[in-house]
C-alpha cells in the first residue's frame, strides 16, 4: 500500500545531485555564471577531447620551422614564421586559460566570514 501525502518530489533529487551541488557552491563562492558555465565544460569528457586537440595544434605549429629549415628557409622566412606561431599559439593558449581561470575560480576555497 501507498502512504497518503508521500509522494517524492523532483526537487529533492535536483538539488541533491552533484553537479548542482557543485554549481550551487561555486555561486555562493562568487563565481560569475560564465565561470559557472566554462566550470561544467571543463568536467566534461568533452573538454577534455578539445584540449588535447589544442595540444596536438599547438605541438603542430612547433613544427612549422623544423619543417621549413629541413627545407633551407631563409632566416627571414624563419623569423617570420617564428612571429606568427607565437601570436596563434598565444590566441589558441587563450581558449585554455579562460577555462581553466573559471574552473580555478569555481573551485577556490570559501572566504572564511568576517
Amino acid at each position: 500500500m501507498t502512504q497518503k501525502g508521500t509522494a517524492l518530489k523532483p526537487d529533492f533529487f535536483m538539488s541533491n545531485m552533484p553537479s548542482l551541488v557543485a554549481d550551487k557552491v561555486a555561486e555562493k563562492k562568487g563565481a560569475t555564471d560564465e565561470e559557472r558555465m566554462l566550470y561544467v565544460l571543463s568536467k566534461s569528457a568533452g573538454w577534455k577531447i578539445l584540449s588535447e586537440y589544442i595540444d596536438n595544434l599547438l605541438e603542430d605549429l612547433d613544427k612549422i620551422n623544423e619543417m621549413a629549415i629541413e627545407k633551407g628557409a631563409t632566416f627571414d622566412v624563419v623569423g617570420q614564421n617564428q612571429v606568427v606561431i607565437n601570436l596563434a599559439k598565444s590566441l589558441i593558449k587563450k581558449i585554455t586559460t579562460k577555462v581553466d581561470d573559471a574552473k580555478e575560480a569555481c573551485e577556490k576555497p570559501e572566504e572564511p566570514a568576517e
